[in-house]
């Protein structure tokens, strides 16, 4: 294969959300958990075989690793790899309107059009939301410090 289909390959590849969202899940998660779901996580205690019983113990203990924005961070990740599976990533969840590539390589965890964004955090700060929410510009401050290590 010539030089530049490689590279190119390699940029379609690094470029691919679906690439980019498992590596952030990676990132999150610790090396022995790569398999766990955020729901699995969230969920609260079933009674069942020894089996199940350890298993919830070990979601347990990793649930006690991970912090809130953390966990919000892997299901909304989970979410967008959903979306992706069926068709539906990239497409802003106000207007309908396809999300731009630039703010998808920026923010893959992006729900609304930068419009539509904009609009929804006008609306949020009149009606003086908590800083706990998760929004597009704490997550992509996040992914940014995240790369930088």
């Amino acid at each position: 294969m010539p030089i530049k289909a490689r590279a190119k390959a390699r940029k379609s590849t690094a470029e691919d959300p679906r690439t980019i969202l498992l590596d952030i899940r990676k990132k999150l998660l610790p090396e022995t958990s790569v398999g766990v779901s955020p729901r699995a996580l969230m969920a609260g205690t079933q009674s069942g075989d020894e089996l199940d019983l350890a298993s919830d113990q070990q979601d347990r203990e990793l649930s006690l690793l991970l912090n809130k924005r953390d966990r919000k961070k892997l299901l909304a990740i989970d979410e967008a790899l959903e979306k992706i599976e069926e068709g539906n990533y990239g497409i802003c969840q106000e207007c309908g309107e396809q999300i731009g590539a630039g703010r998808l390589r920026a923010v893959p965890l992006a729900d609304y059009c930068i419009d539509c964004q904009g609009k929804i955090e006008k609306e949020n700060n009149r009606e003086g939301d908590s800083e706990d929410d998760l929004t597009d510009e704490a997550l992509k401050s996040a992914m940014m410090a995240e790369e930088e290590t």
